[in-house]
C-alpha cells in the first residue's frame, strides 16, 4: 500500500478485530490486570453484548491510584478520583465516556482526523453501537509504512 493510498483505506481493512473487552461490572483488580498488559480495555454492556459503553486506559488507572494533592487551587469543575478517598469496585466506576469511535467504512484519513481533534491514540470501530474492532495509531503507522 502506498503512503498516499493508505489515507483512503477503510478502517475495517486494517483494524484489530480482537480488541481487549471487559464487561461494565468487571472487578477493578481484573481490569487493572488486563490494562497492565494491553494498555487499555473497551467496556461493553455485558457478557452477551458488544454494546460499547466506555473505555479504560492506563491513564484512567493512574488517576485513581495517584493520591490527590493536599490543596487544590484550580478553578472550575473538578471530579477527583482516588482510591484514598473512594472505593472503586467495577469497570463502570472508572471508565471514560463517551467513547470516541468511527464506522468501519470510515477512511484512515477520517479516523486520523478524529484522533487528532479528540487527542486520542485509538478509536473504537463500531456499527450500531457495537464494537467490531479498534484502530490505533500504531496500526495506522504499520498500514501506511509497512516493514
Amino acid at each position: 500500500m502506498s503512503k498516499t493510498s493508505c489515507y483512503n483505506t477503510p478502517t475495517e481493512e486494517v483494524m484489530n478485530r480482537d480488541p481487549p473487552l471487559v464487561e461494565r461490572n468487571t472487578p477493578i483488580d481484573e481490569v487493572a490486570r488486563i490494562v497492565s498488559k494491553e494498555t487499555h480495555a473497551w467496556v461493553v454492556e455485558g457478557k452477551d453484548s458488544k454494546k460499547l459503553v466506555g473505555a479504560i486506559t492506563e491513564t484512567d488507572l493512574l488517576d485513581i491510584v495517584s493520591p490527590l494533592p493536599r490543596r487544590c487551587y484550580a478553578v472550575g469543575v473538578i471530579s477527583p478520583k482516588s482510591l484514598q478517598h473512594t472505593e472503586f469496585e467495577k469497570a463502570e466506576d472508572i471508565m471514560a465516556k463517551p467513547v470516541i469511535k468511527c464506522h468501519p467504512k470510515a477512511t484512515i484519513e477520517e479516523a486520523l482526523s478524529l484522533m487528532t481533534s479528540h487527542r486520542v491514540r485509538r478509536l473504537a470501530v463500531t456499527e450500531n453501537d457495537e464494537i467490531l474492532g479498534e484502530l490505533s495509531l500504531n496500526i495506522v503507522i504499520n498500514a501506511c509504512f509497512p516493514i
